[in-house]
């Protein structure tokens, strides 16, 4: 077992609703620890709000927020579908994704990349398509 190694990451996200996209693009500091089996990234979003993610086999859960109450889960496995809670404004909302792609791999310059592609759905209403694209180095 590795122990925590600080990573910088440059993390890009493209969110499609309708016929509007908008792409965010941000440079984080974070940490890294792997095992055997999984990968956890730590970060903190835009300063103050602190995100996890578990990578494992075929699967990423993700956690944002910054207490027991107030926290957005997703869990995302490659074309299942999955209940998901996300918190904007302190208004939690019950959602369904879908994910269509979930990729991580070694890059040639040694960095590493995790790319996630996904739906997300409010009932049967397709609120928007996802994409995010993590750097580590």
């Amino acid at each position: 077992m590795s122990g925590t190694t600080k990573i910088n990451i440059d993390l890009t996200s493209t969110i499609t609703q309708e016929k509007d996209s908008e792409t965010f693009h941000k440079n984080i500091d974070g940490e890294i620890k792997k095992d055997d089996k999984t990968i956890r990234v730590s970060y903190l979003e835009d300063g103050t709000i602190p995100v996890k993610m578990l990578l494992k086999d075929n699967e990423l859960i993700l956690r944002r927020g910054v207490d027991h109450q107030n926290y957005s889960l997703m869990r995302f496995v490659p074309g299942e579908k999955q209940a998901c809670r996300y918190v904007v404004s302190d208004r939690q909302m019950d959602l369904t994704s879908v994910t269509n792609l979930l990729e991580y791999e070694p890059q040639n310059d040694g960095s590493e990349k995790l790319h996630i592609e996904y739906d997300l759905f409010s009932g049967l209403y397709l609120i928007g398509n996802y994409t995010v694209t993590l750097i580590f180095t």
